[in-house]
């Protein structure tokens, strides 16, 4: 009988270890998700000031052009 409820709690145990590590493993995810949605937001910012800038240049030459 003593054996059996050692056996259960060493059983719940490692159900509990198994459940924490799902957890940590869980928010390692989102953090690198997290990290991902930041450096595409990054790049994007870049390729619209990139953007902004080509336009801007374009519109001084038109400007220098008319002169």
């Amino acid at each position: 009988m003593e054996e059996e409820k050692n056996d259960i709690k060493e059983g719940i145990e490692k159900i509990e270890e198994e459940i924490e590590e799902k957890k940590e493993e869980k928010e390692e995810k989102k953090e690198e998700i997290k990290e991902e949605e930041k450096m595409e937001e990054e790049k994007t910012k870049e390729k619209i000031e990139e953007e902004e800038k080509k336009i801007e240049v374009k519109e001084e030459e038109e400007e220098i052009k008319e002169e």
